[in-house]
């Protein structure tokens, strides 16, 4: 174990002008929050200063680039772990064909971090992840195309600024022997295109052809991007600076990743962060221009409220979070804090979700950032479908676009800042890409011109402008959270046996019954049919069940025909979105009355087969619930783990109806 000593002093206001220039000159990372949201956000940053290792994954080879006599016997300490090759003063290792999980370039960075003792959360690896940085998540083979998708850095000390107040957090390793030696560099890093990715109605035409496979329900949601490179003369830190004053959010970073390389940004998305306690998010959709006044802005927010594709794509993006969290999270801690919370921020109106579980003791900060990695608000749903069209129609891979601008602390804590609204400048260039989340219905002229919205504010701080001065975020009152309202009296359990449908939201399937009362066990007298694609969904039906049964969504539908019902194709698939209903009188859901739930379908049931009987019709004269009471069967067509049946509690009142009356013996 390696000794890290933790000296703390003061520091100055004027200190964080000069952390952003010795950055600028020496290398080092700058992460913080510049809005204060009570509840939500909290103005505060951390800049790691004055690297003693860089790390780069270039395609599958590894660099490690010590820094000054202490770096180079760290580098010595790391080198025990695997076994590298020199390379003009850098450690190198290329990874080979691997089933390992997750990638091994993960657990040897684990091992090396955890090789440290009285290591505080300030001391840790600052740097940035690029978009792909999920393949880090599982054991193939990384591309051997040079392409670099983590840069990382050790800092020899920390400044902290907040509302606690601004200390310098300096770190020393008295039992390690420095050793001399040269200094090792990194190659440069070379601009290959200074076009815009796409010509004027190019980026529409990408959007045409998302949306088609969205409307084949191929997707339920997609996100596309575009890049755009002009000429600048920039200071980076004074721009950084500027964005920070002018256009503060939620997410800012600043990084010299080294071979002439930077980055700067100010994001609304923080993608996760942790303490030792509990894992956070908040996810953002929806993107309204700000007004001109705040009347104008009024109509702004009340036209964004009521757009019901951005409620749907953040519906979508929440859900998904939701899912990641449960990953790492305690089963039954995850819970939705605030549901479509309105921000302004100085030229944009957006809105967000407050998501929080309370961690796992087993998972460190590098399980918590990959289980998070590329987040539904950056690539669509299914997230792994998603990433797929993005490769097939995109111009150009994403590099640290929709990436991390990540701290992993010794101590398990963590934040990872999603790269959007950024600038990369190599040299004289600057390149900017910006995207947008799409649905069936989306609008390609519109959505081309959000991406050019999002682009003009980044565009404004390289030219030395400035956008308008945001209003006062503070100003904003906490909201009261209905998930803790409906959670507050603890739920009676239920064992049930869960069969898994292959939905890619299996995870929040589960933590959603968990939630709703239910404890799993093989052997339980109850089966729960989890959603699923609509074929599998339907061999599982024809091979039955034997035990009292709930059947989820597609698991629904196709029960219903298999028995001999027709469904009707919808004109348009539905995902993500909120559907009104009524509860039959008399019925399983009756003491529900009218409630709204969420809707991931392509079809929907009119009729329901011989011996069924209808439990919830939906505002379209769909049957939303169902029983069979000689056969001891639930059905629920539509979503109840869906953000949008969180409302009243929607989902998981029909989830507990549905458990009691399965579990009462039929008369």
């Amino acid at each position: 174990m390696i000794t890290v000593r933790t000296l703390e002093r003061p520091a100055e206001a004027a200190d964080a002008e000069a952390a952003l220039s010795s950055i600028d000159a020496h290398g080092g990372v700058w992460l913080g929050c510049d809005v204060l949201a009570p509840g939500l956000f909290s103005r505060d940053a951390k800049a790691a200063l004055d690297p003693l290792l860089a790390l780069y994954l270039d395609g599958c080879v590894l660099k490690v680039v010590p820094h000054g006599d202490v770096g180079r016997a760290l580098a010595a300490r790391l080198a025990e772990l695997a076994r590298f090759d020199t390379v003009q003063g850098r450690l190198e290792i290329c990874f080979d064909t691997s089933a390992a999980t997750p990638h091994p370039v993960v657990t040897l960075l684990r091992c090396f971090l955890a090789g440290f003792s009285s290591a505080p959360g300030e001391f840790g690896l600052y740097g940035t992840l690029a978009f792909d940085y999920f393949r880090l998540t599982r054991g193939d083979t990384l591309p051997d195309d040079g392409r670099r998708r983590l840069a990382l850095f050790l800092p020899a000390r920390v400044l902290c600024t907040g509302g606690a107040g601004h200390r310098w957090v300096e770190f020393s390793f008295p039992e390690l022997q420095p050793l001399a030696g040269g200094q090792a560099c990194i190659e440069p890093v070379v601009a290959h295109r200074f076009e815009d990715d796409l010509p004027p109605g190019g980026h529409a035409a990408a959007v045409a052809r998302g949306v088609e496979r969205l409307q084949r329900g191929d997707l339920c949601s997609l996100v596309l991007s575009q890049t755009f490179r002009r000429k600048v003369n920039v200071n980076a830190p004074h721009a950084f600076a500027q964005l920070r004053r002018d256009n503060p959010y939620p997410a800012m970073f600043f990084a010299n990743l080294g071979g002439g390389e930077k980055v700067f940004g100010a994001s609304p998305d923080i993608q996760v962060r942790a303490d030792t306690s509990w894992v956070e998010t908040s996810p953002v959709c929806g993107t309204f221009r700000r007004g001109a006044d705040p009347v104008d802005d009024h109509e702004q927010a009340k036209a964004l409220m009521n757009s019901l594709v951005d409620e749907a794509s953040l519906a979508l993006c929440a859900d998904s979070d939701r899912n990641d969290k449960a990953l790492v999270c305690e089963p039954g801690t995850v819970e939705l804090l605030s549901r479509r919370r309105l921000h302004f921020f100085s030229t944009i109106i957006h809105t967000i979700d407050h998501i929080r579980g309370r961690r796992r003791a087993s998972v460190d900060g590098f399980d918590i950032v990959l289980a998070h990695a590329t987040p539904a608000t950056v690539t669509g749903m299914p997230k792994a479908l998603a990433r797929d069209a993005i490769a097939d129609i995109e111009a150009e891979w994403r590099g640290w676009y929709a990436g991390a601008a990540v701290r992993i602390g010794a101590d398990g804590s963590c934040e990872a800042l999603t790269m959007l609204r950024f600038a990369r400048l190599l040299g004289e260039w600057a390149e900017v890409r910006t995207g947008g989340s799409l649905l069936a219905d989306s609008d390609p002229p519109r959505e081309e011109e959000e991406t050019r919205l999002k682009a003009q504010t980044m565009f404004r701080v390289l030219a030395g402008l400035s956008p308008h001065l945001p209003v006062n975020a503070s100003a904003e009152s906490p909201l009261e959270s209905p998930a803790l309202a409906a959670t507050a009296a603890p739920a009676p359990r239920t064992a049930v046996h869960f069969i898994d449908g292959g939905a890619a939201l299996a995870a929040l399937q589960r933590e959603t019954l968990v939630q709703a009362g239910c404890d799993f066990a093989d052997d339980a007298s109850i089966e729960v049919w989890g959603d699923g694609p609509l074929e599998a969904c339907r061999r599982r039906a024809v091979a039955g069940t034997r035990r009292p049964a709930l059947l989820l969504n597609n698991a629904a539908l196709a029960q219903w025909q298999h028995e001999g019902a027709t469904l009707q194709r919808l004109d348009t698939p539905q995902f993500g979105r909120s559907l009104d209903c009524h509860a039959v009188a008399g019925g399983l859901l009756d003491a529900m009355g009218a409630f709204s739930v969420g809707i991931h379908a392509t079809y929907r049931a009119l009729v329901l087969p011989p011996g069924w009987l209808a439990a919830a019709i939906g505002a379209d004269g769909r049957i939303v619930a169902a029983v069979h009471p000689s056969r001891r069967l639930v059905a629920l067509a539509f979503r109840p783990d869906s953000v949008l049946s969180l409302r009243h509690a929607a989902g998981r009142s029909a989830l507990r109806a549905s458990l009691r009356w399965l579990a009462t013996p039929a008369l």
